[in-house]
């Protein structure tokens, strides 16, 4: 199938991924923020948002969260944590900046955004660790966000879709912190990459099967038994966790084995949301944020949210 003429256009400016280089990568990408001259993106006049470190408890490492509210809302609301993609490696808290405004706008919730430590300085599980030190710090500080800790939801891209992924399964399993819902975005679940997709798409453009390959080695450097908390798609039980939202990509390695995750999650009686968008590729809304494709997709990601963070529904 060909690509949407809208995305195909955005792969005409080469997009910083060379996960060969990661120094030269984390360059790039920080000069692509710097040297933006294009027209300012509209911020919603509601919304304000701050950094913050946490000071992580038992000995975990401080972790910077960037908080996102709404202004307008007057009542206890939901909250989302998110995760930005880039094969563990890549990112920061730019990369999902405009994404998680739309969030904060729409879905009306608090949107809470980490700055998780990468590898490969960092493999697992010190992704994993910021992440949880995170959840904890909002469910400990829900009161005064004017957050309802019984509506908290979790979601990432990609590699950030692993992340959150890994963290509803631990979540899951302690009783003390149930989430509401888990928002993953054409996400990286299984780093025994052995879907067909990454064989379809082993070499491709802007993201493939080699490079997935790549980054799960990356990550998961000196792991002897990878758990489910790593990689999603190790679980053997995945009953009893959150409504689900998934996105899949048609020319991208990671479909498949996103798609098989939600089959998954449905057999083990799980409310899942599933979207497939077909004549894209991997990351096409961070790529083209204004194609329509990509529109539609953060439109039907916020309202995923907002259904779900909406009110409070009896849980379990």
């Amino acid at each position: 199938m060909a690509l949407d003429e809208e995305l195909a256009s955005a792969l005409d400016i080469p997009f910083p991924n060379d996960i060969d280089n990661i120094p030269l990568t984390r360059r790039q990408l920080a000069q692509l923020v710097t040297d933006d001259q294009g027209p300012p993106r509209p911020v919603p006049a509601n919304v304000q948002w701050t950094d913050e470190l946490i000071v992580g408890h038992a000995g975990r490492s401080p972790v910077t969260v960037r908080i996102y509210r709404n202004t307008s809302l007057t009542k206890p609301n939901g909250a989302l944590l998110f995760f930005h993609g880039g094969a563990f490696v890549f990112g920061d808290l730019e990369s999902e900046h405009p994404r998680c405004l739309h969030f904060a706008d729409r879905a009306g919730c608090l949107v809470v955004s980490v700055d998780y430590r990468l590898a490969p300085e960092h493999p697992y599980p010190a992704a994993h660790d910021d992440g949880v030190t995170a959840l904890n710090w909002l469910r400990r500080f829900a009161e005064a966000f004017h957050v309802d800790s019984e509506r908290i939801a979790i979601g990432g891209a990609s590699a950030g879709g692993a992340l959150a992924g890994g963290i509803a399964l631990s979540s899951r399993d302690d009783e003390g912190t149930w989430l509401r819902a888990q928002l993953l975005i054409y996400p990286a679940v299984d780093d025994r990459t052995s879907a067909a997709s990454i064989r379809q798409y082993y070499r491709h453009t802007p993201w493939d099967g080699e490079r997935t390959e790549k980054m799960w080695r990356l990550y998961l450097q000196g792991v002897e038994t990878v758990t489910s908390y790593a990689a999603p798609a190790r679980a053997t039980d995945l009953s009893n966790l959150p409504a689900t939202y998934i996105m899949t990509a048609e020319e991208d390695p990671l479909r498949d084995e996103a798609l098989s995750f939600a089959e998954r999650l449905l057999a083990a009686g799980v409310g899942v949301e599933y979207h497939h968008f077909a004549s894209t590729y991997h990351g096409f809304d961070v790529l083209a944020p204004d194609a329509a494709l990509s529109r539609r997709a953060l439109l039907e990601q916020s309202d995923f949210l907002k259904r779900e963070l909406a009110s409070a529904k009896e849980l379990r």
